[in-house]
Parts: C-alpha cells; structure tokens; sequence
C-alpha cells in the first residue's frame, strides 16, 4: 500500500509542477516551398523492412 500511496502522491506532485500561468507562446508560421516526395526515405524504410523480415524468417528457420 505505501509504495501505491508514494506512486500517487509522486504524480500528483508532477503534475502539479507543471502547471505554469505564463501565456503559450507565439506559433511562426513556416511557409514549405519543398514539396518533393521523399523517396530516398521510404526506399530506405522498404530495405529496413525487408532486412527485417529476413532475419526474423531466418531466426525461425534456425530455431
């Protein structure tokens, strides 16, 4: 029980901290004039993938 009440009173405690009364700050809007797909990155995330799925299938094979 007294490791559930310090877990509580712990989080209240953040919780509470983070609590600020200063006003958010300004969002700058950011005008994107690069609008070109991102190939390099998908094609690098397709071999992640696939190296992935390799050596799952050979781990089971192995097993």
């Amino acid at each position: 029980m007294k490791p559930l009440l310090l877990s509580c009173s712990i989080a209240a405690l953040l919780s509470a901290v983070g609590c600020t009364s200063s006003p958010p700050a300004e969002v700058i809007p950011v005008a994107v004039t690069d609008t070109e797909p991102v190939g390099e990155g998908l094609k690098t995330l397709a071999y992640a993938f696939l190296g992935a799925s390799v050596v799952l299938t050979l781990g089971r094979l192995l097993r």
